[in-house]
């Protein structure tokens, strides 16, 4: 038996196919919830990076969610959001100023999952932002942020859930 072959093919599958592999979990019920402590949301995207930054508004708070999404001419429309959060949680910070942290090699090698969200679907990862008025609270952008995240269950968001989701997440992690 040819071992190093072996070895071979399986660092070429991991490389391949199983860095990108994680658990998705979608449940119906959450999607389809319809009360939030908004009732709309405009949302903007820009293609991860620094070319489109401008995009992002510099004197909004709001929410914001990075996602798979390439669009293609031949492929059906398609896209998985990874990690929901949200500017402003108890400052005016931004949208622009928080989304660039996450261009700040620093602050992202210290968020592990984030780190690796990043690295790994960079080419085709895109930044998603809603911003809010002023008359939004801080405690109303937290309850938003925890619906989304309650909603679609993101794989790289790992708080911020309502918290009988989360004990029930926890239990399949």
């Amino acid at each position: 038996m040819n071992l190093d072959a072996i070895v071979d093919f399986a660092n070429k599958a991991h490389e391949a196919v199983g860095r990108y592999n994680f658990q998705v979990t979608l449940t119906p019920e959450n999607i389809m919830v319809d009360e939030y402590a908004l009732d709309q949301l405009a949302w903007g995207s820009i293609k991860y990076g620094e070319e489109e930054i401008d995009k992002v508004p510099h004197d909004k708070r709001g929410v914001y969610a990075f996602a798979v999404h390439h669009p293609s001419n031949v492929l059906p429309p398609h896209g998985y959001v990874l990690y929901i959060g949200i500017a402003g949680r108890d400052s005016r910070r931004s949208l622009q100023e928080r989304y660039r942290d996450y261009l700040n090699h620093k602050k992202v090698v210290k968020r592990p999952r984030i780190a690796r969200m990043i690295g790994d679907w960079h080419k085709v990862l895109k930044f998603f932002f809603a911003p809010v008025g002023d008359n939004v609270s801080p405690e109303d952008l937290k309850t938003l942020e925890r619906q989304l995240n309650t909603a679609l269950m993101p794989p790289f968001s790992e708080g911020d859930l309502e918290a009988g989701t989360k004990a029930k997440r926890r239990a399949f992690r």
